[in-house]
């Protein structure tokens, strides 16, 4: 499939965005497929690769040129002829005709014509996976940025019942002061309580205006136009990885690159060869002289007809220059290799350290979802306690910083999973398949 009908394909497969800017991950990746300037200079740099990838540009196609020229003159005639007659004449009129059609033709040059064409053909190639590199590149930083905000969503949700505990432990406290049970310390201590989350809550908001800024930016719309992530939970996919790790060489975008530019180097020892093999060319030209005057020797001359050739030829010294070349090519090409070499081994690296970041926040994620209904018993036991007399302001305050900080690891772990999760499928080539 051509890359350029992957974009058609994702975007299609939203037809319709939500209403009111609430949008989906997938509405989110349509429009910024849609509208992206980055992706849309990548597709001009393919349709240049695909314009000049032709037989003609190759050199495989003949030259054909046509000339004509027409000249009127007006001449003194002074002739003496060898039979002894003279021709003298004043403001002689003369007219000159030449025309002709001229065809060249390399038939044979060492296959460099072929070279030339694989390499139109490499180059174009190497364009298409620009584009889809492109492509990716703007899918994984709209999906960083969505499950950013859908991350930051889920915390000011906890956040938000914090707060309500802590007006409900707020609340006792100022009961017990009142009723004179309680410190008023420990209503003071609720306050301040308060009033951190609260600092904590706008500090949240804070970030998903950014957040939102940066994505708006990257679907090409204004920064501070609304929007809403539809999404409320993760989709943490289960990742296969030695089916990725399988993938990774064929699919890789940086890797499928270097390996084309790898090729370009063999085009190009392809076409140095050629240089050095003897040529054919196949000439023919139809021509049309006349000349036409008002007296002299010749009242019309006039000649026409065609020719054909064939010329070689055969290069036979040139300072070494071709020699030189080839020696500087099959260096460019050992360096290519160990490159492509070296990107493979940093691939495969970036590979195993996401899935291991991926394995450790699923982990994470199943313990910290334990932790944070533990923490909420935790608090409801700690707060009846609290309004029995059974305990101090300080276990309450503890259970519910407890509950707080379960629920936000849980939460981060969930995003680091989803992070690792997308960052495999793009190191594999696949975020596209997300």
């Amino acid at each position: 499939m051509r890359v350029s009908n992957i974009v058609l394909i994702l975007c299609l497969s939203t037809s319709v965005f939500s209403q009111d800017s609430k949008f989906s991950a997938q509405d989110a990746i349509s429009l910024a497929l849609e509208q992206n300037l980055s992706i849309q200079l990548a597709q001009t740099n393919v349709d240049i690769a695909s314009i000049n990838n032709n037989w003609g540009n190759a050199g495989a196609l003949p030259i054909i040129t046509a000339n004509i020229a027409n000249t009127e003159a007006l001449s003194n005639i002074d002739q003496k002829l060898s039979s002894g007659s003279e021709i003298q004449r004043s403001n002689v009129a003369n007219n000159t005709l030449n025309s002709n059609i001229g065809v060249s033709w390399r038939i044979y040059n060492g296959y460099k014509i072929k070279a030339t064409k694989e390499r139109f053909t490499t180059i174009e190639q190497i364009g298409e996976i620009a584009f889809k590199q492109q492509i990716d590149q703007v899918i994984y930083d709209v999906l960083n940025s969505y499950y950013n905000i859908v991350r930051l969503n889920k915390q000011i949700a906890s956040i938000s019942a914090i707060i309500d505990l802590s007006k409900e432990r707020l609340k006792i406290a100022e009961t017990r002061f009142n009723v004179g049970s309680g410190a008023k310390t420990d209503m003071l201590q609720a306050k301040i309580d308060l009033n951190a989350q609260k600092i904590n809550l706008q500090n949240i908001q804070k970030q998903v205006q950014n957040s939102i800024a940066i994505i708006n930016t990257l679907l090409k719309r204004e920064p501070s136009s609304s929007f809403e992530a539809s999404e409320v939970q993760f989709s943490i996919p289960t990742i296969d990885y030695k089916s990725l790790s399988e993938k990774i060489e064929s699919q890789n975008n940086d890797i499928l690159i270097a390996e084309k530019e790898r090729s370009l180097l063999i085009n190009e020892r392809k076409i140095i060869n050629a240089q050095r093999i003897p040529t054919a060319t196949l000439n023919s030209n139809t021509f049309l002289n006349r000349s036409q005057a008002s007296a002299g020797l010749f009242l019309i001359n006039q000649s026409y007809g065609p020719n054909i050739g064939l010329t070689f030829g055969i290069p036979i010294f040139n300072g070494n220059i071709y020699k030189t070349q080839l020696k500087v090519n099959a260096v460019m090409q050992k360096q290519k290799g160990i490159e492509v070499n070296s990107l493979k081994n940093d691939l495969k690296r970036d590979l195993l350290i996401a899935y291991q970041e991926y394995q450790n926040a699923v982990a994470d994620a199943k313990i910290e979802e334990s932790n944070v209904k533990y923490a909420e018993e935790n608090n409801m036991i700690s707060t009846e306690r609290f309004k029995k007399l059974q305990s101090n302001s300080i276990e309450l305050r503890q259970a519910q910083l407890s509950l707080s900080e379960a629920q936000d690891r849980y939460i981060n772990a969930q995003y680091r999973a989803q992070v690792a999760a997308y960052t495999l499928k793009f190191i594999t080539g696949e975020i596209s398949k997300f």
